[in-house]
C-alpha cells in the first residue's frame, strides 16, 4: 500500500478586515486532513507539520505574502482531522503587494502538510479581498 496524506478541505478567516495601516493581518487558516494506513504507520509516534502559503493574487503573478511552518499536529487514526491555527502577515509586506493606487489585495491560503518523506497535497482557500493603503 502506497503512503497517501490528503488535505480534503482548507479555509481562512480575516479576523481584523477593517485594520489599520500598520496593524498586521490577522488570519485563522484552518483545514481537514486524512491519512490511510501506510501514512499513519510511517508518520509513528512524530507530528506532521502544517504548511501555510499566504498570498496575493494578481493577473500576472502571486505574491507569496508568508510561508508559515509553526503549527504541528498529532494524528493517530485513519479518520479526517479537523484543524484551526493562527497566521500573522506583516503589514507593510501585505500593503506593498500591490500596484499603487489599489485599494485592497486579493488574500488566499494554500494548505498542506508533511514531515520526512510524507507529503500532501496543497488546498487553496477562497480569495478575501482586503484593504491596503
Amino acid at each position: 500500500m502506497v503512503a497517501k496524506i490528503t488535505m480534503l478541505a482548507a479555509w481562512m478567516v480575516v479576523n481584523n478586515p477593517n485594520r489599520q495601516k500598520n496593524d498586521d493581518l490577522n488570519l485563522t487558516v484552518g483545514g481537514t486532513i486524512q491519512l490511510n494506513a501506510e501514512a499513519l504507520r510511517l508518520l509513528g509516534e512524530q507530528l506532521l507539520t502544517i504548511k501555510i502559503d499566504v498570498l496575493d493574487a494578481d493577473w500576472f503573478s502571486d505574491d507569496k505574502l508568508k510561508t508559515d511552518q509553526s503549527f504541528q499536529l498529532a494524528i493517530h487514526d485513519t479518520n479526517p482531522h479537523c484543524f484551526n491555527t493562527g497566521v500573522l502577515v506583516n503589514a507593510k509586506t501585505l500593503n506593498d503587494s500591490e500596484w499603487w493606487g489599489d485599494s485592497t489585495a486579493e488574500v488566499y491560503c494554500v494548505v498542506s502538510a508533511f514531515r520526512g518523506t510524507l507529503r500532501s497535497n496543497g488546498v487553496r482557500t477562497a480569495e478575501q479581498d482586503v484593504p491596503i493603503y
